[in-house]
């Protein structure tokens, strides 16, 4: 199969996941009285909502540094992209049970024990695809620019710290949450030339 199919199927995930984010967002209810406290009250929501939007947007960005090498899909790829694409998918029902139930307790912890969790799963299928890519050379095209290998370690990145992310969560939600922030914006910031 072609892979001009496959990215144009998957960038269709990639813009529905990073829009159902929004609809997590709720407007203050004008009962409240004030709408600067109001807001305040909802800050879990926001950096909830920037982390995740940051994250899936860097996964797509890394999606299409990955398949600007191929060259044709085979069925393996395939089923291995809709592994990815599934734990994409569940970014935004993560994003808003974690940011519903931060400061619930033991709740808090397993909330957000499931956010970490599902980006621990989306990056394992980011590294399956790499490596299937790597063991199959005769799928990719010659492209210049970030190689499979660079690509491999970002993601054994990041499989690494959502993993501790995921075992922090169970102590200390909100800094799990906070590790991920700063996850993201290192891959924004810190390895930006390296993205595209």
């Amino acid at each position: 199969m072609k892979p001009s199919r496959l990215e144009a199927f998957s960038d269709g995930v990639f813009a529905v996941a990073i829009t159902l984010l929004v609809f997590n967002l709720k407007v203050p209810a004008i009962a409240s009285g004030n709408l600067g406290k109001a807001l305040g009250h909802d800050w879990p929501s926001y950096f909830a909502y920037v982390i995740s939007f940051l994250s899936i947007g860097i996964c797509w960005v890394n999606h299409h540094s990955i398949f600007d090498r191929v060259a044709m899909a085979d069925r393996e790829l395939l089923f291995a992209n809709l592994g990815l694409l599934l734990g994409i998918v569940s970014i935004p029902f993560s994003t808003s049970l974690a940011a519903t139930w931060y400061n619930q307790g033991s709740n808090a912890r397993w909330a957000i024990t499931i956010y970490c969790g599902i980006w621990v799963y989306t990056s394992a299928m980011f590294i399956l695809v790499i490596r299937h890519l790597m063991s199959h050379e005769h799928l990719c095209a010659e492209v210049k620019g970030v190689t499979l290998k660079s690509l491999l370690r970002k993601g054994y990145l990041g499989i690494f710290i959502y993993f501790v992310a995921t075992i922090v969560a169970a102590f200390l939600p909100i800094e799990a949450f906070i590790i991920c922030f700063i996850l993201a914006f290192y891959y924004v910031v810190g390895v930006q030339q390296e993205a595209v």
